[in-house]
């Protein structure tokens, strides 16, 4: 390993283990190199290798120096998805992994969910509806890296951007999704999030199951096992979240207890 690596490696340590906060200041330029004993040529390179990873930037002037950043999880998610592919991941593969890891994430969230945590999910549906409405959307997953990023479980959050990110690189079924299917996938997210908003994991999970097999074969619809007692989404009456399309192009979300008809 090069001296700029080792050096890179041990400042990423200490900022991780004694839980520097972003914005802070780690230290000059001038103590730093004192610090790790290394030329001004080893430690810029090794500033370099930190600011790639998002961990650090080098601020110039009089009050400059190393500063911590918050990382960004997206080059992240990006970078393991391009090796994903890479390796020719298959398409059911890619399914199962989403089964495993969201059915998993909407559990979470619908056992922890906050007030704020509520206006953000309908806030972000009113936002998707108007896309919807604009046929100016190709695809509709942002909705399912909010609910990982929900769970408040930075692993969680990563694995789904990645899947999701990986997931638009796939050839799709249908060259072009008409509205009608864009449309669909936005009620289905309506749904899974009133079973959030209701704190019903187990609906929560049972409609999350079903939306993301019927994204992966919408010609032959799929079941993965009973709906949970009492549910409605596999027959019978249960928990019933309104779903009402105002004519102000925005979907608005109540919580009552009345039948919902089979298939919802």
């Amino acid at each position: 390993m090069k001296k700029a690596e080792i050096v890179a490696d041990q400042i990423a340590q200490t900022i991780v283990g004694q839980r520097w906060e972003p914005g802070e200041l780690f230290g000059s330029e001038v103590e730093l190199i004192a610090r790790y004993g290394v030329s001004r040529a080893v430690f810029r390179e090794a500033v370099r290798l930190l600011e790639h990873h998002g961990l650090a930037e080098m601020r110039r002037g009089l009050h400059g120096g190393l500063f911590v950043r918050q990382p960004d999880p997206t080059p992240v998610a990006k970078a393991m998805a391009v090796y994903l592919d890479f390796e020719k991941v298959e398409p059911r593969q890619l399914e199962d992994a989403r089964l495993a890891i969201e059915v998993v994430c909407v559990e979470r969230v619908a056992a922890r969910i906050s007030e704020d945590d509520v206006a953000d999910l309908r806030a972000f549906l009113a936002a998707e509806a108007a896309r919807v409405a604009s046929s100016q959307v190709q695809s509709l997953h942002e909705f399912h890296v909010l609910v990982a990023r929900l769970t408040a479980n930075p692993a969680l959050h990563l694995f789904v951007q990645t899947l999701t990110d990986l997931t638009q690189r796939q050839p799709q079924p249908v060259p072009n999704r008409g509205r009608r299917s864009l449309e669909e996938i936005h009620a289905a997210h309506i749904r899974i999030a009133e079973a959030i908003i209701a704190r019903d994991g187990a609906l929560a999970r049972h409609r999350m199951m079903t939306h993301l097999e019927d994204v992966a074969a919408p010609a032959a619809r799929r079941r993965l096992g009973p709906c949970p007692a009492g549910r409605a989404d596999g027959g019978g009456t249960g928990y019933r979240g309104g779903l009402t399309y105002a004519s102000s192009g925005s979907w608005s979300l109540s919580t009552s207890s009345a039948p919902m008809p089979a298939g919802a």
